[in-house]
């Protein structure tokens, strides 16, 4: 094996390092979900376990209400930001109970 193709490889290697730390360290880092007009931007949102999902108010004041009655935050002015952290695999649906007949709903994959 030439010099210049070791080199090559090594470059490669390293660049695929430095892309899976940067993966790792935004996973640790948290997802966020947006809630305004009737909807949870994105919608659907898939995390690993262990991972911390935050919801931000955008407008208008909404809960983020899991359908299993684990979690019931009201998002506001006073309180735009709430915050849970998800422990266990699974998929955990929920709603905004003040719109919920207009749609707004979402759901929270952990791998």
């Amino acid at each position: 094996m030439g010099r210049l193709t070791r080199v090559r490889r090594m470059g490669a290697i390293t660049v695929v390092a430095a892309l899976a730390l940067a993966v790792g360290v935004a996973q640790a880092g948290g997802a966020k979900v947006s809630a305004s007009n009737y909807n949870f931007k994105p919608k659907t949102l898939t995390i690993q376990k262990g991972q911390k999902v935050t919801w931000n108010r955008v407008n208008g004041r909404h809960t983020v209400t899991f359908k299993q009655g684990s979690f019931d935050k009201t998002l506001s002015k006073r309180h735009p930001r709430v915050s849970r952290t998800f422990k266990k695999a699974g998929t955990f649906k929920y709603v905004c109970r003040f719109h919920t007949a207009l749609g707004m709903r979402g759901k929270v994959v952990v791998r």
